[in-house]
């Protein structure tokens, strides 16, 4: 018999007892001693743990399930404890002292969005599409003041674009609105006039509107642009992970949040851009 099987029988092998045979054991893998249970002798009676080897085995079966939290040093089961370390208790400690860090990151950014060294002037524009590298135009575009002045609110005649369904399903604005307008060339000096005396250049997703104007505005608005879809975004403190960053809400969201009263319908040059104004004004006052 094995040592196992005449451990069961409360025997084990007398001293100096040779096995009687030597097999291979295909379950562990290794060979194992057998010996002749008439030749063994009885073990001795088990006796009962002291209090003290019972503490000692307590502590050591409750090593193997719980831990300290390496933050507070209490003692919980294991399964408890987060990828650092910590507690449930201290975790959640943690994500609040992180998520008190990211806003006051956060709001840091917002103010320094903010700030202006001048009065801005609030822009919006329509366009045939999306892609101004791939041929879409502006169809208007309207700055207004600090003070709510409509600076300049027109419709632009494309010079490439004929039609655009999909826009004019969204804005409104038909070939035959713009068949006589002036072009984007004919107001360029004006836009630019107006942009170069402004303080700041407030627009609702800037990068976009940017990508339609030409590099004679840019150049004039370079260092004073504030995005205020951006500016949003940090205020409403909605994490996106698939952007990596907060998330963007549009301007009929922004507005609502803002209590902007229309002026208009959206998505026109004029009544987006004094709802752009109100946006940003309301984030000002609040922030």
């Amino acid at each position: 018999m094995s040592r196992s099987a005449l451990k069961a029988l409360r025997l084990k092998p007398a001293p100096g007892q040779q096995p009687v045979k030597r097999v291979w054991s295909r379950r562990r893998r290794e060979h194992i001693d057998l010996f002749d249970p008439a030749q063994c002798v009885a073990m001795r009676e088990r006796r009962e743990p002291t209090e003290a080897q019972r503490a000692a085995l307590a502590a050591g079966r409750r090593k193997m399930t719980h831990a300290d939290c390496g933050r507070c040093g209490c003692s919980v089961e294991r399964s408890a404890l987060d990828r650092d370390g910590n507690c449930p208790a201290c975790a959640d400690a943690v994500a609040r002292e992180e998520e008190a860090e990211r806003d006051a990151e956060r709001l840091a950014e917002l103010r320094a969005l903010l700030r202006l060294d001048g009065q801005p002037v609030y822009l919006d524009t329509e366009t045939t599409g999306l892609d101004p590298l791939g041929g879409d135009e502006l169809l208007e575009i309207a700055l207004v003041a600090e003070d709510g002045t409509v600076l300049l609110d027109t419709l632009l005649r494309p010079l490439v674009r004929t039609s655009w369904p999909e826009a004019e399903a969204i804005h409104g604005i038909t070939p035959e609105m713009v068949a006589s307008a002036p072009t984007l060339a004919e107001t360029l000096p004006e836009i630019a006039r107006i942009v170069a005396a402004a303080g700041g250049v407030v627009i609702y997703n800037a990068p976009f509107d940017l990508g339609f104007l030409p590099a004679e505005v840019q150049r004039c608005a370079e260092g004073k642009v504030r995005c205020a879809m951006h500016a949003f975004s940090l205020w409403s403190g909605e994490w996106s992970e698939s952007r990596g960053d907060y998330r963007w809400h549009k301007l009929g969201v922004a507005a609502a949040a803002a209590g902007h009263v229309w002026d208009g319908d959206a998505h026109r040059a004029r009544a987006d851009t004094l709802a752009v104004r109100g946006v940003w004004r309301w984030l000002t006052s609040n922030v």
